[in-house]
């Protein structure tokens, strides 16, 4: 539990850069004036709760998206000596701290995950194997985002997908707007798994629309196999188990 608490120091200084480097996407303007009070309390209290399904959904992700945080930096990182790192180059060459982006996309892809009953880690080896985790990685057809939605699958219902002037305001953000991108790419891998029976033909649907065993789908579970081994680097065989 030391190192899992020790973890949890070192990540609270990756949220600091976090929020010292967010910056929400400009919202649409305003359609009008809302001047009905009924209204006005109907939709405080809808924030309100939507609040507070946020913020469950944040504890019961927490534990996963620091786990997930640490592998994902190290293996973002090329180079290191002592408390210097290099990561990669799209991390190098982002508008925000490379750091803060790590710490942003676990967190997506925790909480993604635990809302569609996904595994994380295995959506950020997906997430690794389709585009690096670079945000603004862009397919031979169009794909877009860090799981790499099509343009005419299931990306065409996504606004990163389709609008550039959106990802443009996206890439001053940590998170490069990628929840609503995973979470299209959960929703199809869990559909895809309760289709074909298991994890490696669901991969293979994901990737070629068929339910089979494919090389993709091994390149995916060993990416995976590598997270989970690099979350487990530095802390206890019992603190370990809980990375599994």
């Amino acid at each position: 539990m030391r190192h899992v608490i020790a973890i949890a120091l070192v990540l609270v200084g990756w949220s600091h850069a976090l929020a010292q480097s967010s910056e929400d996407p400009t919202p649409p303007p305003s359609t009008g004036v809302v001047d009905d009070a009924t209204t006005t309390e109907q939709g405080a209290t809808t924030t309100e709760n939507t609040a507070e399904e946020d913020a469950r959904l944040d504890e019961r992700a927490g534990p996963t998206a620091l786990a997930l945080a640490r592998a994902l930096d190290a293996r973002l990182t090329v180079w290191r000596n002592g408390a210097r790192r290099v990561y990669v180059g799209h991390c190098r060459r982002a508008r925000v701290a490379c750091r803060a982006r790590v710490v942003a996309l676990a967190r997506v892809l925790a909480r993604v995950g635990v809302r569609h009953g996904v595994d994380p880690f295995l959506l950020a080896a997906m997430a690794l194997r389709e585009s690096g985790l670079n945000p603004f990685a862009e397919g031979a057809a169009g794909e877009r985002g860090i799981v790499q939605l099509h343009p005419r699958g299931v990306g065409s219902r996504v606004r990163f997908v389709r609008n550039e002037s959106y990802r443009e305001r996206c890439a001053r953000t940590a998170d490069a707007c990628q929840e609503e991108v995973v979470d299209a790419g959960a929703r199809l891998i869990a559909a895809s798994m309760a289709r074909c029976g298991g994890t490696r033909e669901a991969l293979g649907a994901y990737n070629s629309g068929a339910c089979q065993a494919t090389s993709y789908g091994d390149r995916v579970l060993e990416e995976r196999a590598n997270l989970v081994a690099l979350a487990k680097q530095g802390i206890s065989a019992a603190d370990a188990r809980l990375v599994d």
